[in-house]
């Protein structure tokens, strides 16, 4: 969706074990002004996380190799309290309540709704504590 501006802060971590559907969600990321990057499991995400600056935000899934995104999630967090975290699941029932502490993670099932995650990215303001809580659907 050309048009919208990018998020203030547009640093995205990437993490699904689906190649096609990563590939393309980044590469829409990207012509919408983000800077992404895209790993493929858990560990990879963490050792990513462990080298390299903590993104603004992190888009993970829920259930992959080696960790899951809750670890993951987890991980990112102690290395910066703040980062925003969207969970892209077709899996929302596994994530517990408060799983993830505050600010709570955006939920967002798939299949995604690409304009619903764009605004959701357009939105939060990285210096905000909270960022809003819900399970979306595709429409």
């Amino acid at each position: 969706m050309p048009g919208l501006p990018p998020a203030r802060s547009n640093r995205v971590l990437l993490v699904d074990s689906d190649y096609r559907t990563s590939n393309r969600l980044a590469g829409l990321l990207r012509d919408d002004g983000f800077d992404v990057d895209v790993v493929r499991d858990g560990a990879a995400a963490i050792a990513h996380l462990a080298r390299s600056p903590v993104p603004d935000t992190l888009i993970t899934e829920l259930k992959m190799r080696f960790a899951d995104g809750v670890s993951v999630a987890r991980y990112a967090r102690a290395q910066r309290p703040g980062v925003r975290v969207i969970v892209l699941t077709g899996y929302p029932n596994l994530l517990g309540q408060g799983a993830l502490g505050n600010p709570p993670p955006l939920v967002l099932t798939k299949p995604l709704d690409y304009p619903q995650l764009l605004a959701a990215l357009a939105s939060a303001n990285p210096s905000t504590s909270s960022f809003p809580s819900a399970v979306a659907k595709k429409c």
